[in-house]
């Protein structure tokens, strides 16, 4: 269990260069007040200048080809040939099929599940739901594939992620930048992006054997990841990473700056053995640990066995202490309750929200945009042009900062914000055409960049 705690304090927290820590995570919910330390719009003069220095790093190698770039090693979270493992899946498809929940078969899609159930649309020759992938990465350099991950992010958020898991230093937040975007195509994301929850494994869609639903009482989105749902046996493990993949993807569409991070509720209410996988821990914390840092805002261990409280009591002294605030203890939903108000809570843990997870199916239609190859690319030009503009004031405010032109500098800081809010609202409209709709858009929590959870409540 102490492996579990030990990646967990990986999770590097973010330190102002000034020498002041982050407040702990107790003390936000106490005050009821978001720490913004190293948030992209509540930087300090040295932050500032520390993005500056790192945009200038990742710009002077914007135009090399990806592999030619040095970052840290691509670590895989658990040693698996997925090639092999989809294989052995698939035979024990066909040769000895099982149920896995509610009609869902073992190692059937979303997309296949739709499909018998008569989900077919009118825009695909075979009534795909959704058109074969195409890659958008014109070449393999850094600028191309940087582009990618920002999608509709604001570019500084990204970035200011790995500075702030590294504690603001230069070489080691940009090697580990670089390792995250090569980790992103040797997993196909953009793929996995592009199909949405159609590809996932139809089984885990039907459980939610994690989703988001709600804010605690920062604002942090709250993930419920119920273990008594999960077995390793329902579904092959690339399955499994690609749902995961898939859901940190989707949860960075429902954070916005100040509101970077969430809250995770491990609701270990009749946990037992059989619910235990370890590649599974061992694949998320790595996740978060290095492709996804700065993710995690809370941690609450909800009604865990008796001991796991004991284990933490005799390993806690060793972690950092910041990241050891993020992980709390609740038996009972007063526990809960000081984390999350009692109308964001729901009521099967003692609050009043009576939300009940409950998978909506895709619509025949709602992927139509993504069928317009013409649309698609007028969308992609027009992002383009914008993303070289917001390069070239990038350049100008790294300059200004070399020069000490404190009058350049701070014209350029406010062109570079005025045009990253065109880039965002760009890369959104293009992402109608790159980016499968999925269940927070179907059921409304979800509409641009507008996220509103009272819209779940008409879907059931």
């Amino acid at each position: 269990m102490s492996g579990i705690f030990k990646a967990i304090s990986r999770q590097r927290s973010a330190v102002d260069v000034a020498g002041a820590g982050r407040e702990a995570i107790t003390t936000q919910f106490s005050k009821g007040r978001l720490d913004t330390c190293g948030v992209y719009g509540h930087l300090t003069p040295n932050e500032e200048n520390l993005l500056a220095d790192l945009w200038e790093r990742i710009l002077d190698d914007f135009d090399k080809p990806l592999d030619s770039i040095e970052g840290d090693p691509v670590a895989r979270p658990v040693e698996s040939d997925d090639d092999l493992e989809r294989q052995k899946a698939k035979e024990v498809q066909e040769s000895s099929p099982f149920e896995v929940i509610e009609g869902c078969m073992y190692n059937q899609s979303v997309a296949e599940k739709c499909k018998e159930l008569g989900i077919v649309s009118e825009c695909g020759a075979d009534g795909e739901l959704v058109p074969k992938f195409e890659s958008q990465l014109p070449d393999n350099t850094l600028k191309s594939v940087f582009w990618s991950v920002i999608r509709e992010d604001h570019p500084d958020v990204l970035i200011l992620r790995f500075l702030r898991a590294r504690k603001w230093d230069l070489e080691k937040s940009y090697k580990m930048a670089i390792a995250a975007i090569k980790w992103r195509i040797q997993e196909h994301v953009e793929e996995i992006v592009w199909y949405g929850d159609t590809a996932n494994d139809a089984s885990l869609m039907w459980k939610g054997v994690s989703y988001a639903h709600g804010k605690d009482k920062l604002g942090q989105p709250i993930i419920w990841s119920g273990s008594c749902l999960h077995h390793q046996k329902d579904q092959s493990y690339p399955q499994l990473k690609r749902y995961l993949i898939w859901m940190m993807e989707t949860l960075r569409q429902l954070l916005s700056p100040p509101i970077e991070r969430v809250c995770l509720v491990m609701d270990l209410t009749d946990h037992s053995n059989a619910n235990m996988d370890w590649p599974f821990v061992k694949t998320f914390l790595k996740f978060l640990e290095a492709y996804y840092p700065e993710c995690l805002g809370i941690c609450i261990v909800y009604n865990g066995p008796w001991w796991f409280s004991g284990v933490w009591k005799l390993i806690s002294p060793l972690l950092d202490p910041v990241v050891a605030s993020k992980v709390q203890f609740a038996q009972k939903p007063e526990g809960l309750l000081k984390f999350i108000d009692e109308k964001q809570l729901l009521e099967k843990r003692g609050g009043k929200d009576a939300y009940s997870y409950e998978y909506v199916k895709p619509d025949p239609e709602e992927n139509k945009l993504m069928f317009d190859k013409e649309g698609r690319t007028v969308a992609t030009e027009k992002l383009r042009l914008l993303q070289e503009q917001f390069v070239k004031a990038t350049t100008d405010w790294v300059k200004a900062k070399e020069g000490g032109d404190d009058d350049g500098f701070a014209a350029a800081a406010r062109r570079r914000v005025e045009l990253s809010d065109q880039v965002k609202a760009a890369a959104s409209e293009l992402d109608k055409y790159t980016r499968a709709r999925h269940f927070y858009t179907r059921t409304g929590v979800l509409q641009g960049n507008v996220v509103d959870w009272t819209k779940v409540q008409n879907i059931s």
